[in-house]
């Protein structure tokens, strides 16, 4: 995939949006890190957080854990960085599938 399609693939890919898909548990923009086993304290403690306007993450206990929306996908899922991208493209496309199908559908002409 090129530098153009990977842009594009972050940008239909809002990070908080793409976390609640995952599986995470997104308050705000904060949620529990999912490798917190190398925190000091494996507690409910939120240390992970998403930067809306970057379409980032990071945790501020682990290093290892951040970084872009395929970087989320990767780290999360246990994929290589391909297999991420292909995660998000499949579902960025099944979204622009399901819009133009159903966008519009049933609403009453004026």
């Amino acid at each position: 995939m090129n530098e153009i399609d990977l842009q594009k693939l972050d940008r239909t890919s809002p990070i908080i949006q793409v976390a609640i898909e995952l599986g995470i548990k997104v308050q705000g923009n904060m949620a529990q890190c999912f490798r917190n086993a190398g925190h000091p304290t494996a507690d409910a403690t939120m240390t992970l957080f998403f930067d809306i306007a970057r379409n980032a993450f990071f945790c501020k206990t682990c290093r290892e854990v951040g970084g872009s929306v395929i970087d989320l996908v990767s780290q999360y899922r246990n994929l290589s960085r391909e297999e991420a991208i292909a995660w998000l493209a499949h579902r960025s496309e099944f979204d622009m599938l399901m819009r133009d199908r159903y966008h519009g559908k049933g609403r009453k002409k004026r």
